[in-house]
């Protein structure tokens, strides 16, 4: 069995998540161990599928990324990013690749809502 590297990892704009700790599966089996950062994984050379999320409420699987791998004699370096959204998909591969889904969508939210609040007070002060 080898050893294996999966860096969790979640956007300090979903600051929540530090309440919360992924599950990670491996070919359908839980692994052990809790909390974000460098979780060591035992996984024997070969093809494997590996399952991250992380248990929330809505949904009860949020951030939930699937990844086939052939894992080689000397193990893998894997990441794991939470998305921003818990609807959305989270990202799991190569170290250093992985970004958070559905930064976007949010920041493009709030710059609506800050431009809606502007002109609401620009309105008022002119009325």
């Amino acid at each position: 069995m080898n050893l294996s590297i999966i860096d969790l990892r979640y956007p300090p704009s979903a600051f929540l998540y530090s309440a919360l700790s992924p599950k990670i599966f491996v070919d359908g089996v839980e692994q052990p161990g809790t909390g974000w950062g460098k979780r060591p994984v035992g996984m024997a050379p070969g093809p494997h599928r590996v399952e991250v999320y992380v248990p929330y409420f809505l949904p009860p699987r949020a951030g939930r990324a699937t990844l086939d791998l052939t894992v080689p004699e000397v193990g893998v370096a894997l990441e794991y990013m939470a998305p921003t959204v818990t609807f959305a998909k989270g990202q799991l591969g190569a170290p250093g690749q992985q970004k958070s889904s559905g930064f976007r969508g949010v920041m493009a939210l709030n710059v609506i809502a800050i431009a809606v609040v502007g002109i609401a007070l620009i309105a008022a002060l002119l009325s």
